[in-house]
């Protein structure tokens, strides 16, 4: 089994950028992957049209069926009234006069809107969930959801999104959070038993202090998941085989808890091959 991750595309930022993950779709394809795990912002802005150029990119590549494709919202993917408006941080300094009205509109957002929001993330690629197992029968939010890729296999699906509804906490639409009651469900489900684990969520989980050594304090804050330690408690007693995750723009490979691999993608330019076999072998790619 051959799974590939990418994370971060942000699709619709520049020309450039649109046609070097055009090439990067098929240069998955011609590594005979199995299944292609896609970790969040997959758009720039979630706009219609992002989604649709994406989904008939995937068409093209042979990955917009269920059993080849897997994908989760990212920020940008859900929040598009802030990131239309805010591609990058230097956009608050150039477009500083129109802060007042965006803030205004994140004291607005409210469930129902976030609902609403994920809703269409999930009706423009709908073909990627077929066949899951989740908590609930609501077609619009199946997230947490397992997808058991064969007999060996198994994804277990989160939305890291879930404090954006309490958005004034939440200035840079940037922060995640994982609600652990469903996740701790979903991990306890009986189909994952003597199952290979991997978990993918959008969100990273190092240490906010790593972070702000590289990146700054102000980065790091800006970028956590909120209830990072109780997620990592939780993964620790399920004992995952992996962790992919995008969210942070840097290719890594690092470990949280008692010894949990992590990989992140979080970068349009890179991507990872993950083959299970009799053991799990992880490369990145350029």
């Amino acid at each position: 089994m051959k799974i590939a991750h990418l994370s971060d595309l942000h699709y619709g930022f520049s020309a450039e950028r649109d046609a070097l993950l055009e090439r990067r779709f098929f240069q998955v394809q011609r590594a005979h992957a199995d299944h292609l795990i896609l970790s969040g912002d997959l758009s720039q802005s979630g706009r219609a049209e992002e989604f649709r150029a994406l989904a008939a990119l995937m068409r093209r590549s042979g990955f917009f069926t269920s059993d080849r494709l897997t994908v989760l919202p990212g920020n940008h993917d859900l929040y598009s009234f802030f990131f239309q408006d805010f591609h990058a941080g230097g956009d608050f300094y150039r477009k500083w006069r129109q802060v007042p009205r965006t803030a205004m509109k994140i004291h607005a957002y409210d469930q129902p809107q976030y609902e609403k929001d994920l809703s269409f993330f999930i009706h423009s690629f709908r073909n990627a969930f077929r066949s899951i197992l989740t908590l609930n029968d609501r077609e619009t939010d199946p997230y947490p959801f397992i997808k058991l890729l064969d007999e060996r296999v198994a994804l277990i699906v989160l939305d890291s999104n879930r404090c954006l509804p309490r958005i004034s906490r939440n200035l840079f639409c940037s922060n995640g959070y994982v609600d652990p009651g469903s996740a701790e469900r979903i991990l306890a489900h009986e189909k994952l038993n003597g199952k290979f684990k991997i978990v993918v969520l959008h969100h990273h989980l190092l240490p906010a202090s790593v972070v702000s050594r590289r990146e700054g304090r102000l980065f790091a804050a800006a970028t956590r998941l909120i209830n990072r330690r109780t997620l990592v408690a939780l993964l620790d007693r399920f004992h995952p085989d992996l962790v992919l995750h995008g969210h942070y723009h840097r290719q890594e490979i690092y470990q949280i808890g008692k010894a949990i691999p992590v990989m992140n993608n979080g970068d349009y330019r890179k991507w990872g091959l993950v083959e299970i076999k009799q053991g799990l072998t992880i490369t990145a790619s350029d």
